[in-house]
Order: structure tokens, then sequence, then C-alpha cells
């Protein structure tokens, strides 16, 4: 067997577990037939050409609809973006200019073991923390480190340092750098074994380590952490336990007063409920600068013919007060989805997701896939403007690089 033969046996059968079946036309043996013999070399290429066929038959088997791209400069976000990939045992941290996406700076952060670190920034789009969280620390049950990268001002040089905080023994779900980089908002938990005896959001100083703690007993924990420009509100995502919660813990986005000392965390805010995605979770949301507003996504199903389905992807505005949709900022759309979930992932990978948000509150970068089509960008005037720096998680093909990715302005 050829190696090319062997790499097309490795590339289907990986093919074969993300694909879900229903997108897929089945083969059918052909009569059989005499035919000349054909050269060796001939057979793989033949299979490189069935399997591109199956795959292109996938990928774009509905149409999608949307608006174009976008292209030139994008007015009001700031000059450079960061991304984090994850070869193995480092990630890769790599600063791209905001214009052409082209990179200009990179450094490798060394992770506890191996899982997706996130980040988060402020609003001179020059200073990240970079978080490497862990639950599997050896001898620790939690592990978790913060590291600060600075951008020079022309971006092609970057200075990375620890930051020297502790959280052990909480774990961390979220972090979230003030707009003047001074602080650090951080999602915390107090668990042991299966149960959680409090969850907490703690502001923390970066230059003098005073900290200030909002905390409750409640049910559920803070998710998706988002600073307002004045640095004195902090939105969440207010997520309950596994049993339904009462009326003042529902789950939905709130936002924390965090000019005055902590306090408990439950009373923050009004809850602005939304809707859970086809996959039972909710999108994440971040607080546009006057805190008036989430930026988040939505995805809807809705029936055809011939029992197929249009999937419709949006990245939306709601007001914190109500949860009312105030603006759709982005919308594209999946037709001809095959009405079939035995593999529920046909669902749960369909739509977009806001990664950050820029000082303006009007170009989120997002991570969008429906359908076969990956995208990644930032938005303009309803276009979504692709950038460099995140790979397709979804391939289907050549999935040989990068499987994990995430971004911040």
């Amino acid at each position: 067997m050829t190696d090319l033969e062997d790499r097309l046996r490795a590339e289907l059968a990986a093919f074969a577990q993300r694909a879900d079946p229903a997108l897929i036309r089945p083969l059918r043996e052909p009569a059989v037939r005499a035919r000349p013999r054909v050269p060796g070399w001939l057979a793989p290429a033949a299979a490189a050409a069935a399997v591109a066929a199956v795959v292109m038959g996938v990928a774009f088997a509905g149409r999608l609809a949307g608006h174009g791209p976008a292209t030139g400069p994008v007015a009001g976000v700031p000059r450079y973006y960061l991304t984090l990939d994850q070869p193995g045992q480092f990630a890769r941290a790599v600063v791209h200019g905001s214009e052409t996406g082209a990179e200009l700076a990179s450094a490798r952060i060394p992770l506890l073991d191996g899982e997706s670190p996130s980040v988060t920034g402020a609003a001179d789009g020059r200073t990240f923390i970079i978080v490497d969280n862990t639950r599997q620390a050896p001898g620790h049950g939690y592990g978790v480190r913060f590291y600060r990268l600075r951008v020079g001002p022309d971006g092609r040089t970057v200075r990375l340092g620890r930051l020297p905080i502790k959280v052990w023994p909480l774990a961390v779900d979220d972090v979230a750098l003030s707009p003047d980089g001074s602080r650090l908002a951080i999602a915390e938990q107090s668990c042991r074994s299966s149960r959680c005896r409090y969850s907490q959001i703690q502001v923390r100083s970066l230059a003098a380590g005073a900290t200030r703690t909002w905390r409750t007993r409640a049910s559920g924990a803070p998710w998706n952490l988002s600073w307002a420009a004045g640095g004195n509100q902090v939105g969440f995502l207010s997520e309950s336990g596994l049993h339904s919660p009462p009326p003042p813990q529902r789950d939905g986005y709130r936002l924390l007063n965090v000019a005055g000392p902590g306090s408990d965390l439950l009373p923050a805010g009004a809850v602005a409920s939304v809707s859970p995605n086809p996959g039972g979770d909710i999108p994440p949301a971040l607080v546009t600068p006057d805190g008036r507003a989430f930026i988040t996504s939505s995805t809807r199903i809705f029936p055809g013919r011939d029992h197929h389905m249009t999937v419709t992807a949006k990245i939306i505005k709601l007001s914190a007060r109500t949860g009312r949709v105030q603006r759709v900022l982005y919308a594209a759309s999946a037709r001809g989805v095959p009405q079939k979930y035995g593999n529920a992932g046909t669902l749960d990978e369909q739509g977009c997701a806001v990664l950050s948000l820029d000082p303006t509150g009007q170009h989120p970068l997002v991570r969008c896939f429906l359908l076969g089509r990956f995208r990644f960008g930032t938005l303009a005037s309803g276009h979504l403007k692709p950038l460099p720096g995140i790979p397709n998680i979804y391939c289907v093909r050549e999935c040989r690089g990068q499987m994990w990715g995430t971004a911040a302005w």
C-alpha cells in the first residue's frame, strides 16, 4: 500500500467521525464489467478524487446566505489583535495587524497540562492577559497561571511576564481585563468533588494586589466576564446548576457594579434572559462600552421542504435591562440542512460566537461555522471582514495543523 493510500485511509476515517451521515449520499456498488488494467499509481489518485468529492458534497450541500465579506481598514478598532493557538505543551500568542491580519510578532507560553488557554485585552489594544488554566495540575487539584503580554508601539515586539496571582484552591471559570489594564476580574468557584460551596467574582488590582469580592452560595456560577468602558461595571453570564433556579436566580446576563466594596453577587443588576442555542447552551455575551447592552449571538432553526431546514446565525445587540434585541449586527444562513439529529453535533456546531469587543462596541471579533464553512473576522457595517489567525476546528480534510484557537482585541 502506498503512502498516499495510507493518508487517504486516515483522513477518510477522521472525516467519518466528524461528518453527519445525513449529509453524505450513499455509495452504490456499480455493475461488474470488464475494464482495462490501469497503472498502480492511478488507484491512489482516483481515491483522492473520490474523497475530495465526498468532502465537497458535505461542505457545500447547503447554500450559505448572508452579507458579503468586508474589505479594507475598519475604523475605530485597535491597531492589533492577538490570537492564541496550541501546538502542544506550549501556546503560541501571535500579534496581528488589524488592517491586513499580517503576523507581526509572537511568543510561546508553557502550559501546565496542555489545555486550551484564554486571552483578554485592554482598550489600548496592546495589553493582554493570558490564562493557563487546568483542573488537573498534579498535587494541587487546580492549576492556574496568569501572564501579561505587552505589545510594542510598532507591533513587532512583545514582552511576556508571569503575574504573581494565586487563586488555589479555587477554580477559575473566566477572566476579563479592565479597559485601562489596571484590574483583572476573575470568576471563581470553591468546589470539592461534585459539590461547590460558593462562587464569586473577584476584582484584583494588578499593581497593588488588593482585591474586592462579590460572592454567592446559590447554585450555579458566573461566566463570560467583560467590562464597561468606565471601569465601574462588569458584565457576566449567571448560569444556574442542574435544577431549575427560583426567579431571582434565573439564567441570563447581569451587570455588577464594582465601584464600591465587595458584597453579595446574586443581586447584581437585572437579569437579561436569553434563549439557549439548539445545543442547549447560552451563548457568550460581552457588555457594550456604555454598559447598556450586550453583544451576543443566536442560532435559530426553521423547517423547510423535503425534510430539510434552514439554520440562521446572527450577531445581535441586546438591552441589558430587558434582554430584548435592539439591533442585528450580522446574519448568515445555511439552507438545505437535512432534518436528522441522530448526531447532535449537526446542530451544536452551527452558528456564531462573539470572542472579543473593541472599544467602540461596534466591531466584535467573531467566529462562525455554517454547514462546512468556517469564518473568523470582525464586523463592519453588517459585513464580516475575514481575518487570519484562527484555524477551522471543524475541518474534515486536512486536520494536521492547529485544531483550536481564540482571539482578542
